[in-house]
């Protein structure tokens, strides 16, 4: 890293971290891919497609989707999951958290399995995003109606 790096806002390792509403969706999604601690093909491609449908992403080109979702996995891993959901918290509206909540939920349950590290995931987002538990189990339920087929 170079001094200009930092004028310029491209280490962001230290320091309170804020997201854009395009990085916190992305955060969402790269968390909720990991969930089980293995990130395939399908699974990445399942994402950008789940992305291009909310309403944040929709004149947003693939490619700048892609460079947002590389910047996003970077920080998860400099910064680690945890912290970024927490800045997802201070970025995303209640109706926008709930998005986001059906996004991971969706991510998590379209392979058709769903271990406990996705449990314990879907469970640690909702409390992190301050998601109702009646909220919460009306989002899963549809999900799984939306999966089955």
């Amino acid at each position: 890293m170079t001094i200009f790096d930092k004028v310029f806002n491209r280490d962001r390792s230290e320091g309170p971290l804020v997201l854009s509403t395009h990085e916190a969706f992305a955060a969402v999604a790269i968390t909720a891919i990991a969930a089980d601690g293995n990130v395939t093909d399908e699974e990445a491609n399942r994402t950008a497609l789940s992305l291009a449908t909310l309403a944040a992403f929709r004149n947003q080109h693939l490619d700048e989707m892609g460079r947002v979702l590389d910047r996003v996995a970077d920080l998860v891993q400099q910064r680690g999951a945890s912290e970024v959901l927490k800045a997802v918290k201070a970025t995303l509206s209640q109706g926008q958290a709930e998005s986001a909540y059906f996004l991971a939920a969706d991510l998590t349950l379209a392979d058709g399995s769903f271990g406990v590290g996705e449990r314990q995931f879907l469970q640690n987002l909702k409390d992190t995003l301050g998601i109702a538990d009646a909220m919460a189990l009306k989002i899963v339920e549809v999900v799984v109606i939306k999966n089955r087929s």
